[in-house]
């Protein structure tokens, strides 16, 4: 009889099984790829189970028993070493021979045993496409047998996904290979344009302004200046000083903008004295969608403790300078913990400047914390002023240590500035001859502090050059012009009279008083008082003796208010922005008959009334009165508020109270805002043109700042109706209104007056109001003073448009901005967020209507597309609405006002913009990232500027540089189909019709020789990246090293002054608490200088990358 047990190892294959033709097979592990086809076919059924306990019983191979009259099999994915065939009788074989134990395996698993899959449809490696992915690719990592079928797990852009062999279908092709790309048919504008759009949000390009159309504000070229020179410069400091009304906060909401769009800004903190942080909560969320919370001590201290903790949270608010200058013990730790920042944006930076003070030392720490620092003040281009220096300090000690040097230091900046205009016009054309420009540095006292660095020698030979210039050439070279300017990257100003806008006129008026004799009797008593005590003294009187008689002349009837309740104290509370203490004994003035007569009429009243109704009548539907007394706002809240509707704003109403008053008065709720300068600090009113000054205040630059809460741009009406209220036989009409009308305060900005008026106003205001002085000297002093004041103010302008050069760049970073926008394309255009937003609908659902007149269009959402949006990880800012509030209005399927223009959104508060930083945008951006392989990568497209006939090949490259500045790229490669020439210039005329819409379908044609053609355009790009690589790893070489000096010998001058400080504030005995901050500081200082060689000799190496995007048809 044959035998009834069989086993042959693997290299016998399985033919001499098939012959046997088994009832069952039971295949035990995994078995090669290969032989499962062959394997399923061996028996009617086949079974399978995974590897287990009884494997080291048997040999890898085959085994069969009969049994029965039928054969069954055994094959062995795992188990002993194959050995030697064999065979037997059951009878007559061992019990613990292998043959006999896989007729046990068989008997024993199979019940429990799963169906055997055949062969894997797909590979690892291979690349598919999932049924109906919207185009989702992926290459399969690993293939996985599971009940009977095939489970593979697909690498998706870097996540790795699970899928049956149902859903899957093989990609013919690399779909991340631009060779695969040419064999598919060109797509049109609309593909084309998604791909491009998609890219320059997931990889920000170093030259693409992101902040642009990102805000809800009308866009003004030079709102973009401090932006350009924080993404350009290389220190990450900045200080804007542009002049009043000229948007200092939307700048910085705009930096901030530009700089979340590039990297992740988990710790933001804005720090602004305690008057204006409802200001910025307001400001950030009206015009840039970013919901700020005001920090309070309690949050800080949270947020100290899980750093301690060594936990790494998120921080971004608004915290006054007050708060946080006076929080020592909170200060000490922080100190102690050295946090970092992002950004930190410091508002009324110059309160910081004096050394010695707490402000000072808390202006170090800010700097030592923050990876970008801004500050923003008024303080004017006054290079001999210690103001601008001490702020300079803050922001980079290492550069500017020495107030004596600092005007000498910048002396070298005329001939780098002189250089850098000239690139922009003929010395691009002929750049060696700019090399000789740079030979006069040689001559300069501070030139050496210039021509000793390495990126000065790298300047030289980049213009030594006897042939034109380039376009990326002009560019590395204004690169090392911005970096060696001593300015250029940490100063920018800019003056209402350097922007060309149109600016409303101001119109001053004057409302004509003729007091009762009772009236006049009761003011000049108070006057005779007041220059009795000053002739007692031989000095003017101060501040709190000038309180009762200017509180007479902004109202009797509240002079006599406070008179009768004869409490001296109440003037201090009446005074709502008092320059110095008040305290002063005035008792003696309450026992004066003349006050003590009531005074029936109120003759200044009753003539504001008059023209307050005259204004009306005019059409002119809201005013602002100005008073320097809240005892004066509140009478005349009283009585005007029997004729209109009116609110009251000052210093006494809380912040919340005023930003809804502000709100009612934006939005036209009432007629007349009454209030003080403390009352308006920090808000905008350039919806509002018609201002009365109650009273004035005896500083014209107080009255600048009251005209500057309307006089602002963006303010929509042409005049400014300036109404003064004139009281013959009053120190403020006599006196002050007359050299205010003679310095011009009321007819325009006084901005380049006020470091003037700074330094000397308490000289000034002694001088007009010494005591020995009769009334006519006193008109004669005002004059003289008035015409002094204007010569210095002609001298300021002389002496700074002499020193110009001595500045930083600005007005050549304004190149490429036109007054629609950036050039060439580098922004985010409408047209491509609107593509990015039907692309998601696409996907999720939701739909958009029609734009009306005013740009605005309904957008209605889905539940899909609300589910994707509480799953993401997007972050918060960018809408009205945090993300759950709107992840709500689209599961309810609720209309949603939006427009793709920001100057209709900044009219109307509430319609969302759609930006680049909308969260639905964002989400769009997540949701293609998930499918990138599946996007179209090569497209055939008509571009307007190209000349008829005329067709390109362009391939588009992600060109990416390391090292100390690392720049990321869109690099364009144009070759003519009709020369095969190399054509500069087609890239840029893509990507702004890409920005700006204007891409149209092209002829899907392709030539014969396109493959020829892409490898011709490959070599160029080969050429163009090792030239380029070893220019900029040449130039990054030199930058380390003079990066790791400058900065060594920074912190070296650093350490010296904080150590010097430390011994004085300790000689002086100061504040222990002061002297521990600046202690801390210079432990982290010292610390910093070990850290600095270390991190920059990391950036020494340098390499370009190159990444495929996508290659066009262009004609």
């Amino acid at each position: 009889m044959p035998d009834d047990l069989r086993y042959e190892p693997p290299k016998h294959r399985y033919d001499w099984l098939i012959a046997l033709g088994p009832a069952s097979c039971l295949v035990i592990g995994n078995v090669p790829d290969d032989d499962r086809e062959v394997i399923s076919g061996l028996a009617p059924e086949v079974r399978t189970v995974p590897a287990g306990a009884f494997d080291d019983l048997v040999h890898r191979g085959a085994y069969a028993f009969h049994r029965a009259g039928i054969w069954r099999a055994v094959v062995m994915g795992t188990g002993l070493t194959p050995t030697a065939s064999a065979s037997g009788r059951t009878r007559y074989t061992e019990d613990d021979s292998h043959l006999v134990a896989a007729t046990f395996l068989h008997r024993a698993l199979w019940p429990t045993a799963e169906q055997f899959a055949g062969r894997a449809l797909f590979r690892v490696g291979d690349m598919v496409r999932v049924r109906g992915g919207a185009g989702l690719v992926g290459r399969i990592k690993r293939v996985v047998q599971l009940a009977g079928a095939y489970q593979y797990q697909v690498d998706m852009q870097g996540e790795i996904k699970r899928y049956s062999e149902e859903s899957l279908v093989l990609e013919e092709g690399d779909p991340r290979d631009p060779s695969f790309w040419l064999t598919q048919p060109p797509v049109g504008a609309d593909g084309l344009s998604l791909t491009l759009t998609w890219t320059k949000l997931r990889h920000p390009l170093t030259d693409t302004l992101y902040s642009f159309a990102s805000s809800k504000t009308v866009f003004r070229p030079y709102q973009f200046k401090p932006v350009l020179k924080v993404v350009t410069a290389s220190s990450g400091r900045l200080l804007i000083a542009d002049e009043v009304g000229l948007g200092k906060t939307i700048e910085a909401g705009l930096i901030w903008n530009e700089l979340e769009q590039r990297s992740r800004l988990d710790r933001v903190l804005v720090v602004a004295p305690a008057v204006l942080t409802l200001k910025w909560k307001s400001e950030m969320g009206r015009r840039f969608d970013r919901q700020l919370e005001v920090l309070r001590a309690r949050e800080l201290a949270d947020f100290a403790d899980r750093l301690a903790d060594g936990d790494d949270p998120p921080l971004r608010g608004i915290v006054s300078l007050e708060s946080l200058r006076g929080a020592d013990e909170l200060l000490d730790r922080l100190t102690d913990l050295h946090p970092r920042f992002g950004l930190v944006i410091v508002d009324e930076a110059h309160y910081l400047r004096n050394s010695g003070t707490k402000s000072h030392a808390l202006g170090r720490l800010l700097a030592d914390w923050s990876d970008y620092l801004i500050f923003l003040s008024a303080t004017p281009l006054n290079l001999g002023s210690n103001d601008l220096f001490n702020l300079l300090s803050l922001l980079d000690e290492g550069h500017f240590g020495d107030p004596a040097l600092f005007e000498a230091q910048l002396e070298p900046n005329q001939v780098l500035n002189a250089v850098a205009r000239s690139l922009l016009t003929e010395g691009r054309r002929e750049p060696r001859k700019l090399v000789g420009q740079l030979d006069i540095l040689d001559a300069m006292e501070f030139g050496s502090s210039v021509t000793d660095r390495p990126d000065y020698q790298l300047l030289r030979r980049l213009l030594d050059v006897d042939r034109p210039l380039i376009h990326e050439e002009i560019a590395r070279a204004r690169r090392l012009l911005a970096d060696l300017n001593m300015l250029g990257g940490v100063l920018t100003r800019t003056r209402k009279a350097d922007v060309p806008d149109n600016k409303a006129i101001r119109a001053p008026r004057s409302i004509d008083v003729e007091w009762t004799e009772q009236e006049k009797r009761y003011y000049e008593s108070i006057h005779a008082w007041y220059m009795s005590r000053a002739l007692q003294s031989n000095t003017p009187p101060g501040f709190a003796m000038q309180m009762p008689l200017r509180q007479a002349a902004s109202c009797i009837a509240a002079s006599q208010e406070l008179m009768r309740e004869r409490n001296p104290g109440l003037f201090r509370q009446e005074i709502d922005d008092a320059d110095e203490d008040v305290a002063a004994d005035i008792a003696d003035l309450f026992s004066l008959p003349t006050l003590a007569v009531p005074v029936r009429v109120d003759t200044k009243y009753d003539r504001l009334l008059a023209e307050l109704v005259q204004v009306r009548l005019a059409g002119l539907r809201q005013v602002m009165i100005f008073s320097f007394f809240r005892r004066t706002l509140g009478y005349l809240a009283r009585r005007l508020g029997e004729h209109f509707t009116v609110r009251v704003m000052h210093g006494g109403v809380a912040m919340a109270d005023r930003e809804r008053i502000m709100d009612e008065f934006r939005a036209g709720e009432f007629e007349i805002l009454l209030l003080s300068e403390v009352g308006s600090e920090g808000l905008d009113f350039e919806f509002c043109n018609v201002l009365v000054n109650y009273d004035l205040p005896w500083n014209p630059m107080r009255v600048e700042q009251r005209i500057g809460r309307l006089d602002r741009f963006g303010q929509k009406h042409e005049k400014i109706f300036i109404y003064n209220m004139h009281v013959p036989g009053t120190i403020e009409t006599d006196i002050f209104q007359r050299l205010y009308d003679r310095i011009g305060v009321f007819e325009s900005s006084i901005g380049a007056l006020e470091p003037i008026l700074r330094d000397e106003l308490s000289h000034i205001t002694r001088r007009l109001l010494d005591p020995r002085l009769s009334a006519t000297e006193r008109l004669r002093e005002a004059d003289r003073i008035g015409v002094a004041l204007q010569q210095r103010a002609h001298d300021t302008d002389e002496l700074r448009a002499a020193r110009t050069d001595l500045s930083g760049l600005d007005g050549l970073l304004v190149e490429g901005l036109t007054e629609a926008g950036p050039d060439n394309g580098r922004f985010i255009g409408a047209a491509e967020i609107q593509r990015m937003l039907d692309e998601l609908f696409s996907r999720t659902g939701g739909r958009r209507g029609k734009p009306n007149k005013d740009g605005i269009f309904k957008l209605v959402g889905t539940a899909q597309l609300a589910e994707r949006l509480r799953s993401s990880r997007i972050s918060e800012d960018g809408s009205r609405h945090l993300r759950p509030k709107l992840a709500a209005l689209m599961q309810n399927e609720e209309p949603l006002d939006c427009t793709l223009r920001p100057e209709v959104a900044s009219r109307h508060g509430n319609v969302e913009l759609l930006s680049a930083r909308h969260p639905l945008i964002k989400l769009a951006q997540e949701v293609l990232s998930e499918e990138t392989l599946a996007l179209p990568r090569f497209g055939a497209v008509r571009v307007p500027g190209i000349p008829g006939g005329h067709r390109y090949l362009v391939t588009l490259d992600l060109a990416e540089t390391t090292g100390l500045r690392p720049l990321l790229e869109l690099w364009a490669t144009a070759i003519d189909l009709g020369s095969g020439q190399l054509c500069d210039g087609v890239g840029d005329l893509l990507l702004t019709a890409l920005a700006e819409g204007r891409l149209q379908d092209g002829a899907s044609s392709q030539p014969e020789d396109l493959r020829d053609l892409w490898e011709q355009a490959q070599q160029h790009l080969a050429v163009r990246h090792r030239d380029t690589e070893r220019a900029r790893r040449q130039e990054n070489m030199a930058l380390v090293r003079g990066r790791i000096r400058a900065q060594q010998g920074s912190l070296d001058l650093q350490i010296g002054k904080t150590r010097d400080l430390v011994a004085r504030l300790r000689a002086e005995h100061n504040s222990p608490r002061i002297i521990r901050l600046h202690e801390g500081r210079l432990r982290n200082l010292r610390a910093r200088r070990e850290e600095i060689r270390h991190e920059l000799t990391r950036h020494q190496e340098l390499a370009v990358s190159l990444t495929a995007v996508a290659v066009a048809l262009i004609e």
